[in-house]
């Protein structure tokens, strides 16, 4: 299979999966809700790249690292390289995390997290800011990935599609998502597909 010339092209997009920390294993919904495509992005927090190995078997992967999470011991799959640039269906694809590196990311997620505690947190301004920063540092992106903040988004910016498929890992607040995404002669096309962790 070319990536790069295959039309039309299915990819299937997740993120925040955090297996073993905060799961055991991925859930079977994951399996069903990329059943049959052709090629798999996972956007970060994977804490242990060995959990990819099952959904290899469904398609090609490609994975980055995630950002540390000191409570769970995690280093957010370090391993990973930190963006991975791939040309897909004629188009420019990049997968990132999303996080910004260093002591700046623990100051926003701290500031995030006590937001949310005093009830003002918005995850859609989350998702918004670091959509404008990927598109600045990728300004020839034709669709930019990321995960980070376990709420699904996607948006135009411009020529760029941003796609946030939201966390597999249960989150407060927040449904258990990924995403799919057909890549054609056409527009390009995102399904958010709820997962239902109680099955399976």
């Amino acid at each position: 299979m070319d990536l790069a010339t295959q039309l039309p092209l299915v990819v299937g997009i997740l993120s925040d999966t955090h297996v073993p920390y905060r799961m055991a294993q991925l859930p079977p919904a994951v399996f069903d809700a990329l059943r049959d495509v052709d090629v798999i992005l996972h956007a970060g927090d994977v804490d242990q790249p060995r959990a990819l190995q099952l959904l290899q078997e469904i398609a090609p992967v490609y994975a980055v690292r995630g950002n540390i999470h000191v409570l769970d011991l995690s280093i957010g799959g370090a391993s990973l390289p930190p963006v991975v640039k791939l040309h897909m269906a004629g188009r420019y694809v990049v997968l990132s995390h999303g996080y910004l590196p260093g002591l700046r990311d623990f100051w926003f997620k701290g500031r995030d997290v006590a937001l949310r505690l005093l009830g003002r947190g918005d995850k859609t301004r989350f998702n918004r800011r670091i959509a404008d920063r990927l598109t600045s540092l990728y300004p020839g992106a034709d669709v930019i990935v990321f995960g980070h903040t376990h709420r699904a988004y996607v948006e135009w910016m411009g020529n760029t599609l941003l796609v946030n498929p939201g966390a597999v890992s249960p989150t407060l607040g927040e449904p258990s998502t990924v995403a799919r995404m057909i890549l054609d002669d056409g527009e390009a096309r995102v399904e958010i597909v709820p997962l239902d962790l109680a099955t399976g």
